[in-house]
């Protein structure tokens, strides 16, 4: 697989989640979003450093707490190796302490689970659009 072919009007979104029934549900939501594929998930910081640096997505969609470390700490490793990646931060730890740290990790957006988990799909919409044109 060469990793430098995109191929237009696909997003390729990660998932790192800890939970796995939230986990499964975002995949469920991302799955009905034509042109936008899930091409991996992990639960942990291992996992999901080694699933994004071999899957390469446009997009990662994290969770700030897991069991080993936490969603901020993976964007932070993996953006300067991957300097196009796109980074969601979804989570329940709402303050301005983790968005900070997650705009300096290079996340784009931060979204409380409790009111804006829904924005997931429309956001990922907007990438698709603004990647066809």
């Amino acid at each position: 697989m060469n990793n430098n072919t995109t191929v237009y009007g696909d997003v390729k979104v990660f998932v790192v989640e800890d939970s796995a029934l939230v986990r499964e549900r975002l995949v469920e939501m991302i799955s009905e979003v034509d042109g936008v594929d899930v091409v991996g998930e992990a639960d942990s910081y291992g996992t999901a450093v080694a699933g994004i640096m071999s899957t390469h997505p446009d997009v990662a969609i994290l969770d700030i707490s897991l069991a080993d470390g936490n969603g901020i700490e993976v964007l932070a490793h993996v953006k300067p190796r991957l300097p196009g990646l796109r980074g969601i931060v979804l989570t329940n730890y709402n303050s301005p302490q983790h968005l900070k740290a997650s705009a300096d990790a290079g996340a784009e957006y931060f979204l409380d689970k409790s009111v804006d988990f829904e924005r997931i799909t429309e956001i990922l919409r907007q990438m698709l659009n603004t990647q066809e044109h």
